[in-house]
């Protein structure tokens, strides 16, 4: 039996209602060894991040790479020439 909780709110569902209630915002756990444990459920916020996260690292690496490329330009000219 798995259970959905938002606030305050507690419903008994079965596995086949898990994703209407985890689109509506629903965290589902499992009564276990006299506990309920929570699954961790991926949404689309979750999802959105998760791929903010990885653009933002991305684009970490190129301006680094830019500001590598850059200093190595730098350092190749030779003394007294133009800029």
């Amino acid at each position: 039996m798995l259970y959905a909780m938002k606030d305050n709110r507690q419903v008994k569902i079965s596995e086949d209602e898990k994703q209407k209630f985890i689109d509506a915002g629903y965290k589902i756990a499992e009564f276990k060894d006299g506990k309920l444990k929570y699954e961790k459920v991926l949404t689309d916020k979750d999802k959105a991040l998760a791929a903010k996260e990885k653009e933002i690292s991305d684009l970490k690496a190129k301006i680094e790479a830019l500001e590598s490329d850059k200093d190595n330009k730098n350092s190749k000219k030779a003394k007294g020439e133009g800029k």
